[in-house]
């Protein structure tokens, strides 16, 4: 079957979606299956589709991704962004209605009010969530990432039937335990937590320096390329920022997962966070909140889940928590609900989503 991939960046450098894609691209071909991909940036950036405006481009993925994919004889369209007219709708940033707002959080006041009450905002949004409706619309068929998106869609569009719950999965191999080099990737020792994401902002950054403020026997690592000015002036006036060590993108990211204690990623909202599964598998427990779609993961690889991403008091206490444990408990559990969620299964259900029925 030739099957159509639609999405915003196809870059899988750029994130957990991007890795998603490629990652099912390939377990497409390995069914014998032929992919054409279609992204608004990176190397499958075609047909072109403007940057702005946010809100318009659901139009232009369905006006010229989907004639194009079809004119290629794509015979099933997978969307991972609204694209009304796709056979399969799998939206890696959750549903409109309950992904856009927590993007406002970690916005101080006043701006926080003031872009919430930006009629120009507020119609984006309207728009977003119109077209998204016109692709959920059957004969569409809806895939949730995580537990938290299908209740999410069960709660916006209760007249349809609830959606099967595809997660993610992780690469066992490619993540595993073992010994902690932290000499060879210039870490200290001590208690080391990591933060890793591209968005700093919105996977809360913020509170875990405020958290870290409090620990002062820790240690920080941030990986990612997100937005860091405002908040490396914030380790500072936190008194923090020689305990804080900036990676940027980490090629060695399986070597650092097992080099730290920690994965902290207090987030405002994740519809699966992929750390959290290699974390996992990689055997360090995982602190994150209500609000990702693997939270229950978290809890059961023995980290905790918090209910307010802004509360760094909470944050504080779980660290101290799971610190006490000793590590081989720690990584045992860790490991074991990793190993419940092995990449090539759940990507085995999803191509036969795709391809069958």
């Amino acid at each position: 079957m030739h099957v159509g991939l639609i999405l915003e960046h196809s870059d899988p450098r750029r994130g957990g979606a991007e890795r998603y894609a490629a990652d099912l691209s390939v377990r497409l071909r390995l069914h014998g299956h032929r992919v054409t991909v279609c992204a608004r940036t990176g190397p499958a950036a075609h047909p072109p589709v403007p940057r702005r405006p946010i809100s318009w481009r659901p139009f232009f993925y369905a006006r010229r991704f989907l004639p194009f994919l079809r004119d290629q004889g794509a015979e099933r369209v997978m969307s991972l962004v609204p694209a009304p007219g796709c056979d399969i709708f799998q939206p890696r940033n959750g549903i409109v209605s309950a992904s856009i707002p927590p993007h406002l959080e970690p916005v101080p006041e006043p701006m926080r009010t003031l872009r919430r009450l930006n009629p120009v905002r507020r119609w984006q949004l309207f728009l977003l969530d119109r077209f998204e409706a016109r692709t959920v619309a059957p004969p569409c068929r809806f895939l949730a990432a995580s537990p938290l998106v299908q209740r999410h869609f069960q709660a916006r569009y209760p007249a349809l039937p609830a959606p099967p719950v595809l997660r993610t999965g992780v690469d066992l191999e490619r993540y595993a335990p073992g010994p902690a080099e932290r000499g060879a990737l210039g870490l200290p020792e001590g208690p080391l937590l990591l933060f890793a994401a591209h968005s700093f902002e919105n996977k809360g950054l913020r509170t875990a320096l405020h958290a870290l403020a409090r620990l002062p026997r820790a240690k920080l690592c941030v990986v990612g390329e997100g937005r860091a000015a405002r908040l490396r002036r914030l380790a500072t006036r936190l008194g923090v920022a020689d305990r804080v060590f900036w990676r940027g993108h980490e090629p060695e990211l399986p070597a650092l997962y097992r080099a730290c204690d920690l994965l902290v990623h207090p987030t405002y909202y994740d519809t699966a966070a992929r750390v959290v599964l290699e974390a996992l598998a990689s055997g360090i427990p995982a602190v994150t909140t209500g609000r990702d779609g693997n939270a229950d993961l978290a809890r059961a690889g023995g980290g905790e889940v918090l209910s307010d991403p802004g509360d760094a008091t909470a944050l504080k206490g779980a660290v101290e928590r799971l610190l006490a444990v000793d590590r081989k408990i720690r990584a045992a559990r860790a490991r074991a609900t990793a190993e419940e969620h092995p990449q090539e299964t759940w990507l085995d259900r999803t191509v036969e989503a795709i391809t069958c029925g």
